[in-house]
């Protein structure tokens, strides 16, 4: 069952969670070991990882969203909630990189930061490690109510998939060289253009499959070949293979199955599991943009005294606990706060 609109998805937040982990995981082991071979699992999932929160992202959107944003009132309301989801831990790590950095940024570039506007104006001028995907997700939030306004007509919303695919396709196939290292195309690549078809993917799982009845073998099947196709679809060495020409919708519809599943997938998980999947996955935002900090931190606290691994171990604690306590502390009570400045009328 997909839950009642509105209600909180425990998948969802398991594959969150998740995603958050193996993204720091890449992160560690690259900057302990060396950069990672886009032909490993580790390598595919620090690039698609992000892919599966913009996936989440626009289903979560869609679960929630998708019958309460039709009156200015209800447009101002989520955006009023998601400025105070997003805003305050985004202010908190660009300081912290700021203060760690011990350089102070263009003031342009602060400005654009903590309005977001970066990520309509200056994509990969974010200050904070990871927060390109933020300046995203902020570009996404701008998009959906008029996205939700297309899902009053169907061949209005699906004409819009297609519109939002053929841009993706023209990034996979024409603006990304995959003869160049991403890094060098990075600007193009972070392009919220580049990856809008993964939040609209999203939202049209959601549209899809929210009142359909999927077998469990079904979903099963699906997952299996998905994270089959993940692990085991041939690529270069090379990031720039994952994301450009046919690479690049292979591993994308990878990550839309896998979150459809998490989607319909019924899991009674016992509590051993649950408590500390749906933790994590509430902590998510936070182990994300948190982990660069806290190795930042032990690599200077810990230098010359422990090797990069025990850096690392300490930093991987420090980020799991920081990122609970971040969200108990710090996320979930501004969020209560937008939410209590924009009831909703009963």
């Amino acid at each position: 069952m997909s839950g009642a609109p509105g209600s909180r998805l425990s998948n969802l937040d398991y594959l969150r969670g998740l995603a958050a982990l193996g993204i720091l995981a890449y992160h560690y082991t690259s900057w302990t070991t060396g950069p990672q071979d886009a032909q490993t699992p580790l390598g595919r999932i620090g690039i698609y990882g992000v892919a599966i929160f913009y996936v989440l992202s626009g289903l979560t959107m869609y679960h929630v969203y998708a019958t309460r944003i039709r009156t200015l009132r209800q447009i101002r309301t989520f955006f009023v909630r998601r400025a105070f989801r997003i805003f305050p831990l985004l202010w908190l790590v660009s300081m912290a990189t700021i203060v760690l950095a011990r350089e102070w940024p263009e003031p342009m570039t602060v400005i654009l930061n903590f309005t977001g506007l970066f990520g309509f104006v200056d994509w990969d001028g974010y200050i904070a490690l990871g927060a390109w995907s933020i300046g995203n997700e902020l570009f996404f939030y701008a998009l959906f109510p008029l996205l939700a306004l297309t899902l009053r007509r169907r061949w209005a919303f699906w004409g819009a998939v297609i519109l939002f695919f053929m841009i993706g396709a023209f990034f996979a196939f024409s603006v990304l060289d995959a003869q160049t290292p991403l890094s060098e195309q990075w600007s193009a690549y972070v392009n919220p253009l580049n990856q809008s078809f993964l939040f609209v993917a999203g939202v049209g799982v959601g549209k899809l499959l929210r009142d359909v009845s999927v077998p469990r073998w079904a979903l099963i099947a699906v997952a299996a070949v998905s994270i089959l196709i993940f692990v085991a679809w041939p690529s270069g060495e090379g990031q720039i293979s994952l994301v450009t020409g046919v690479n690049r919708f292979v591993f994308s519809a990878a990550c839309v199955a896998l979150c459809a599943v998490a989607y319909k997938l019924a899991v009674d998980a016992p509590g051993w599991i649950d408590r500390p999947l749906g933790t994590l996955g509430e902590a998510s935002y936070s182990v994300y943009l948190l982990h660069p900090i806290m190795f930042t931190l032990f690599s200077i606290v810990l230098r010359d005294r422990a090797s990069e691994i025990i850096v690392a171990l300490v930093a991987l604690v420090a980020t799991l606990l920081g990122s609970v306590l971040c969200y108990r502390l710090y996320e979930r009570p501004l969020t209560d706060i937008g939410r209590r400045l924009t009831p909703t009328r009963s």
